[in-house]
């Protein structure tokens, strides 16, 4: 499957902005919208738009990104939104915003968090296509291959939900 392998190597190349390199201005809600847009879409497989105004509003309502400051956002709210966008895709909203509250304490400061977690989603990426085993061409072979791969994302998702609760069952 060239397609897929195509793909393969565009998503290993794919890197995130570190904390430093995003835009230390002052935002409008569309612009940081377009810049979210802007740094996901080379690794989006669906429907646009990636992020919605009203998504930001929940995000910003549910506690799980700082508010903006007189409606304009910054920096962490950048890098906030670039992780939820990620993370929205396995984990319920609460699960995010437990392990977004326990990273940032963990390494002790929002930009220690976001440049990690740049660090590890490139690796995983690049590792996708690594030690993979040629896509079948078979119906039957490529059916397996996706159940293979449904599976262990299924046991990664149930892990990282243990540890999400792990010390929250006072």
């Amino acid at each position: 499957m060239d397609e897929l392998d195509t793909w393969l190597k565009q998503v290993a190349q794919y890197s995130l902005p570190r904390w430093n390199n995003l835009p230390d201005l002052a935002l409008y809600k569309d612009q940081l919208i377009t810049l979210v847009d802007q740094y996901v879409k080379p690794v989006w497989i669906g429907e646009s738009p990636i992020v919605t105004q009203s998504m930001v509003n929940n995000y910003v309502k549910n506690g799980m990104m700082p508010a903006p400051i007189k409606k304009r956002y910054h920096r962490e709210q950048l890098a906030y939104l670039i992780v939820i966008t990620f993370l929205k895709q396995v984990m319920s909203m609460d699960e995010i915003k437990r392990g977004i509250e326990s990273e940032t304490i963990a390494l002790t400061s929002v930009e220690s968090a976001y440049n990690t977690f740049c660090e590890k989603q490139e690796a995983a990426l690049k590792n996708l296509g690594k030690n993979k085993a040629p896509v079948p061409e078979d119906t039957e072979l490529l059916s397996s291959l996706v159940i293979d791969l449904v599976t262990r994302t299924f046991a990664t998702k149930l892990m990282t939900r243990k540890i999400l609760t792990i010390g929250n069952n006072d």
